[in-house]
């Protein structure tokens, strides 16, 4: 786990450290739950290096290529807010766990994907390879919902499955993997009679994806990707 999403655990321990220390009364805590529905833009860039082996000649040659991706996304979510009675019914600082239900692909065959080859002509073949994002889960903490409109920001740490579907001209292919990752983000929150609605922009810094073709002939590769989505969603919650 890197550096960066320490810190973003660090202070989000703190902050809940903090808020909890402001609360001086149960009444100035709701807990609440919802659920969002909205869509979600990927985009990966990768690199492939060639694997040495008996035969191939281009044996550390590297490509780079860049492929996008779009998905319909679901998710629950649950939240303790802090100190409404100073930011009013349903706002205030918010830290919760959020689960998304939904995938979003990026694939593509020979030189379109970035798991094309770059191997000799008596190994080349059609390569078709598909990676499919799902499973996303983050803990975040949100702002309070300021000026009329109830703008609020947004930051967390999120992690997410990689699976990888392929049909390559190694024989080989590259298993599964998880990914972490920095979200940041911003939207805007109203509540009135325990309903809360959330309209939320969110951009995520993955960190870097390694895998590897676990073929052992010539034309073999291993692949790292750097991957970042912007996603747009409107959930609506209750707040007890």
């Amino acid at each position: 786990m890197s550096k960066r999403i320490n810190s973003i655990l660090a202070s989000l321990a703190a902050a809940t450290l903090m808020l909890a220390g402001f609360t001086t009364s149960a009444s100035a805590i709701s807990f609440g739950f919802g659920v969002t529905g909205g869509g979600t833009h990927m985009e990966a860039t990768g690199t492939e290096t060639q694997k040495k082996g008996e035969g191939n000649g281009n044996a550390g040659a590297v490509q780079s290529a860049t492929n996008d991706g779009q998905g319909m996304l679901g998710s629950a979510y649950g939240q303790i807010v802090f100190m409404e009675g100073t930011f009013g019914e349903g706002n205030g600082f918010a830290i919760g766990y959020e689960h998304v239900w939904g995938e979003a692909k990026v694939d593509g065959t020979s030189a379109n994907v970035i798991d094309a080859h770059a191997v000799d002509t008596s190994t080349q073949g059609n390569n078709y390879a598909e990676g499919v994002i799902s499973n996303l889960n983050t803990i975040f903490i949100e702002t309070p919902g300021f000026t009329p409109l109830g703008l609020y920001l947004k930051a967390g740490y999120a992690e997410m499955d990689v699976t990888t579907n392929e049909a390559l001209d190694t024989g080989g292919s590259y298993g599964n993997t998880t990914a972490d990752g920095v979200v940041y983000g911003f939207g805007f929150k109203k509540a009135a009679g325990g309903f809360q609605v959330k309209t939320e922009f969110n951009y995520t810094e993955w960190d870097t994806i390694s895998l590897s073709n676990n073929a052992t002939v010539a034309g073999a590769d291993n692949i790292t990707a750097d991957v970042e989505n912007w996603t747009a969603k409107f959930g609506i919650g209750y707040l007890f």
